[in-house]
């Protein structure tokens, strides 16, 4: 669906690339891709000095937590729609709970009247942790007032829009997060592919593989016969060159593109997860998908949503006793993309541009 008259819409989010950053790859690669629909994308985010490639041009303002009247006052004039990528930290990093983006938004709606799209990336759950058992009833209520002020919702996960459902009456749609670094629309087969094991994402969840997972790691690159294992990502200073005699290769920080032309040789992947409920949130296993590999999970107990079924789009690390044929990897891998395809950026885009329109015309 193409508008005909160009849109001009508010994004705001913690920061953009250069910035490593999963929300900002997300709206950035959101933002070139509305282009294609005529809505043209301004930024807001925490730092300036975090501005979008220079070549795309989307303008990028700072964001005023001090006041809400001077962020009202920030929003270009043409604005038509805000939207807002939310995940609780990234607004407020030393309690997860910002109750200026509350204040802000609700004066932007009583001054600027502007529908308000929020995406929740992530939405407050309850953990048995020090740390953050007494602020999670702060965490709560704040996601739950911006909620409120939307329009409209997104969500990444079936379970976050259960939740959400079971309260709100605004209309919320559920799409999985498309993968950030790419996708392939037509994959390469695994006996083409070299048996390379793909460790990707953030530096926390690639570590907790290597301490809690690494008897999963072994297992699965016995089962599938891996001849190497690839870490990619901030480096993590493992001072070693194999694991369990099978070739240990940490490349580091990578750009893009060179990660998806890795990820488009490779036969495997392994994404660590502690709620498989919420797998489809997961840019790294979305990354998988995109790109053809046999995704592994670490996780094995907790329910599956979002279309999801162990054995059909992915393996268990730890279950896995048996070695399986070629063909069943492969129609593992296969049944993974065509999961992914439904949501990956260009019908996301396509969805997101349709809510939008939606918004300005009530």
């Amino acid at each position: 669906m193409y508008s005909r008259e160009a849109m001009e819409i508010l994004q705001l989010c913690p920061k953009l690339p250069p910035a490593i950053d999963g929300i900002g790859d997300y709206a950035f690669t959101l933002a070139k891709g509305l282009l294609q629909h005529n809505i043209h994308t301004h930024f807001m985010t925490f730092q300036s000095e975090n501005e979008a490639e220079s070549d795309d041009c989307f303008p990028s303002i700072p964001l005023s937590v001090d006041s809400p009247q001077a962020f009202v006052e920030a929003i270009p004039a043409q604005i038509q729609a805000v939207v807002l990528h939310y995940s609780d930290y990234p607004y407020d990093p030393t309690y997860g709970a910002p109750f200026w983006l509350v204040k802000a938004l609700e004066a932007m709606q009583r001054e600027r009247s502007l529908p308000l799209i929020i995406v929740f990336h992530e939405f407050p759950s309850f953990y048995l942790l020090k740390k953050t058992f007494y602020l999670f009833p702060w965490q709560q209520h704040v996601a739950w007032k911006l909620a409120k002020l939307a329009q409209l919702i997104v969500t990444n996960n079936a379970a976050t829009k259960t939740v959400l459902a079971n309260r709100l009456q605004s209309p919320i749609t559920n799409l999985p997060v498309f993968s950030n670094i790419g996708e392939l629309a037509k994959t390469t087969p695994l006996t083409q592919r070299q048996k390379r094991l793909i460790v990707f994402g953030t530096r926390g969840r690639r570590a907790r593989i290597y301490q809690r997972s690494q008897s999963m790691l072994i297992n699965s690159c016995r089962l599938l016969g891996i001849e190497a294992i690839c870490d990619v990502g901030l480096s993590l200073s493992l001072g070693q060159s194999e694991i369990a005699g099978i070739p240990f290769i940490q490349k580091g920080e990578q750009p893009a593109n060179v990660i998806s032309q890795l990820l488009s040789e490779s036969f495997a992947g392994i994404v660590y997860s502690t709620d498989n409920s919420r797998l489809a949130k997961s840019g790294v296993f979305a990354t998988y998908c995109a790109h053809g590999l046999v995704p592994i999970v670490t996780q094995d107990t907790s329910p599956l949503l979002d279309g999801l079924q162990a054995n059909e789009h992915f393996l268990f690390a730890g279950l896995q006793t048996q070695n399986l044929a070629i063909e069943q990897l492969q129609a593992i891998a296969k049944a993974a993309h065509q999961w992914y395809n439904p949501h990956n950026q260009m019908n996301t885009v396509r969805d997101i541009a349709s809510q939008l329109l939606t918004a300005i015309s009530r």
